[in-house]
């Protein structure tokens, strides 16, 4: 065993006297709270990142394969994959699943008012589990269905029109030159929260939207492609888009909606600076204790310097101690971090404005890589800025 840790390892069992006691309490209670507030803001960014995302990625998929020309003027025109494309997109083992879409922009038109809508039309193969998830009312619309056609709605456009499940509504849209009527039953009703895309997006059987625009079965507007892994977006854009003819572009999921990921990137910088601050709190709180200590034990100091021991062995030990405190207070802040972190997670404890910051409560992510690189990080940080105080131990002399 070294010197320094026998020594440093006594120095930690040793109870501090009365004046340097309250200041090695407060110390702890510091370094928890800190941690505790840089592990809570980490889950709470990385849960709004992940929630904003899955519900932009359930209305547009983490990928959209479109024309060329509707990536250019905006417009939704026809597309087919060939099955060339079609056989280079699933073979790619990071492409979760791939599924057609035909969208049109359309209007909800009653005796007394009236709502500008896109109309999605899906098959069989398009995943509904996120629209099953925000279900309020009814249930999802049957496809296929010849003699009822079904339509899926937003709460905010059956509240604003007074639309209730299986009531039937008339949609109208521009083919052509003229408008054309096509009417649908209501099986039910979604809530997202996502307030701009509440308010336009409409889900029904694609042959029945397809048939209003004499469009062929193989034509659609878009392919909506969702990966398994997101972190991964920015690879596979690239390789679904040199797998495609030049005839078609992609959109991925970060440029459907870029404003509201600048706002999620605007979050990025503000979790940044608390724990900038909170590290700053730490690293003041400890250098104090660090101070006190060598104040506290002067005499030991002056006896084992007498011994011929160098200032690097004796900063080594005080390091020890102050190290065990920084652990001390870390493993309280990551108890009461997770503890809170949970119960929000599964009780909802604090709510938000969903029309403000589109989710009813303040969402968690808990990620374990994320927890273990900040208390790594934070400690690393911490004892090499403990090294400075420590080093007033070389003008203590031995006399």
């Amino acid at each position: 065993m070294k010197f320094e840790y026998f020594v440093g390892k006594r120095l930690i069992k040793q109870k501090e006297q009365s004046y340097a006691r309250p200041v090695v309490k407060i110390a702890i209670i510091s370094t928890a709270v800190s941690i505790a507030v840089m592990l809570i803001s980490l889950s709470v960014l990385q849960g709004f990142k992940k929630e904003i995302r899955n519900k932009i990625a359930g209305f547009g998929s983490h990928i959209q394969v479109v024309s060329y020309g509707s990536y250019l003027a905006q417009d939704n025109q026809s597309i087919t994959l060939s099955p060339k494309e079609l056989q280079a997109l699933e073979n790619n083992k990071q492409i979760k699943s791939l599924s057609p879409t035909y969208t049109r922009s359309g209007a909800v038109v009653l005796d007394d008012d009236f709502q500008a809508v896109i109309v999605k039309g899906v098959n069989a193969d398009y995943n509904f589990d996120f629209f099953k998830q925000n279900t309020c009312q009814g249930r999802l619309p049957q496809l296929n269905k010849q003699s009822k056609q079904e339509i899926f709605i937003s709460k905010t456009i059956a509240d604003k029109l007074n639309i209730k499940v299986e009531d039937k509504i008339k949609v109208y849209f521009y083919v052509g030159n003229a408008y054309r009527a096509k009417n649908f039953y209501v099986s039910g009703i979604y809530d997202t929260g996502l307030g701009d895309y509440d308010e336009r997006f409409m889900l029904c059987d694609m042959t029945a939207l397809q048939n209003v625009f004499s469009a062929e079965s193989n034509e659609f507007t878009s392919y909506e492609i969702m990966i398994r892994d997101f972190s991964q977006l920015d690879k596979l854009s690239d390789e679904v888009y040199y797998s495609l003819d030049r005839d078609k572009s992609i959109i991925p999921l970060n440029e459907l909606d870029q404003n509201l990921f600048s706002w999620l990137d605007l979050l990025d910088s503000n979790v940044i600076l608390i724990i900038v601050v909170m590290m700053l709190i730490s690293i003041v709180t400890l250098s104090s204790v660090m101070l006190i200590l060598i104040f506290e034990k002067k005499n030991m100091i002056k006896i084992l310097k007498s011994f011929g021991t160098p200032n690097t062995a004796i900063i080594k030990i005080f390091l020890y101690k102050a190290g065990y405190v920084t652990l001390k207070g870390m493993l309280w802040g990551n108890v009461l971090a997770l503890c809170l972190e949970f119960a929000q997670k599964y009780l909802h404890i604090i709510s938000l404005d969903q029309e403000s910051y589109y989710l009813s409560s303040v969402p968690v992510d808990i990620n374990v890589w994320a927890v273990v690189l900040t208390n790594v990080f934070a400690f690393i940080i911490c004892i090499f800025c403990l090294i400075l105080p420590a080093k007033s131990i070389t003008k203590i002399n031995a006399t």
